[in-house]
């Protein structure tokens, strides 16, 4: 970045700033009185250099882990990119934290076989850590022996759960407001998509009691989204 490219930076930083507390500006002339422009300028700095701190963090991970791993990078799309690195430059919970270094790592990567939805920024800023540890119990043990649960009927001969259901034991760990948001963020679901049969590729929903969840296709692809590749 050139000098005068920095430069621009810098007023952009201050005029964004000075957008961010306008809103605030009688209150903070009310508590700091002659300090009034001082507070506002340190509280503007202060939040630019936490945000940037957090950005250059994020990056740095992600470069230890794509270091580690030997992988090959490509350029995020921008409605992809800018959304995780708005998102995950607010957030110091170190849970989080990992899951938008992965998200980021594994969008960059040329070799990550699953899709990543552009919703999927939006999605994880609005979990918390235990909702998101909660939906990683559920994806592992609704997806143990997957091909055994491929369809409700080799489920039933092999004595295990249907096809993306959660267990008793691992739902009874979710507070109910958990699982909740999660069924508002289409994650899970008290409907199946369960295959005709081995051959066929449709999908019906099958209807079940109050008391059985599923992880659904899209909570499938987010969890993979957001974990980092084995061995980082």
């Amino acid at each position: 970045m050139t000098p005068d490219e920095m430069e621009l930076a810098k007023e952009g930083l201050k005029e964004s700033a000075k957008q961010m507390f306008a809103p605030v500006q009688d209150i903070v002339r009310q508590v700091s009185g002659p300090a009034a422009t001082e507070v506002g300028l340190i509280l503007g700095d202060y939040f630019r250099v936490w945000r940037l701190r957090n950005a250059v963090r994020l990056l740095e991970d992600v470069k230890q882990v794509v270091s580690d791993a030997g992988m090959t990078l490509r350029p995020v799309v921008p409605r992809l990119l800018f959304p995780i690195l708005d998102a995950a430059t607010l957030d110091d919970d170190e849970d989080l934290h990992k899951r938008w270094v992965a998200l980021l790592t594994n969008a960059a990567r040329v070799d990550f076989d699953s899709e990543i939805l552009p919703c999927f920024p939006d999605i994880l800023k609005q979990l918390t850590s235990a909702e998101a540890q909660f939906l990683d119990s559920a994806y592992d043990d609704a997806t143990k022996d997957a091909v055994k649960r491929g369809t409700p009927q080799t489920a039933a001969l092999y004595g295990l759960l249907e096809p993306n259901r959660i267990s008793g034991n691992v739902l009874s760990t979710a507070h109910p407001l958990v699982v909740e948001n999660l069924e508002r963020l289409m994650l899970v679901s008290r409907n199946s998509g369960v295959k005709l049969s081995t051959d066929d590729q449709r999908y019906m929903n099958i209807s079940a009691s109050a008391n059985h969840l599923y992880v659904t296709n899209l909570g499938k692809a987010f969890v993979r989204a957001c974990r980092l590749p084995k061995g980082s």
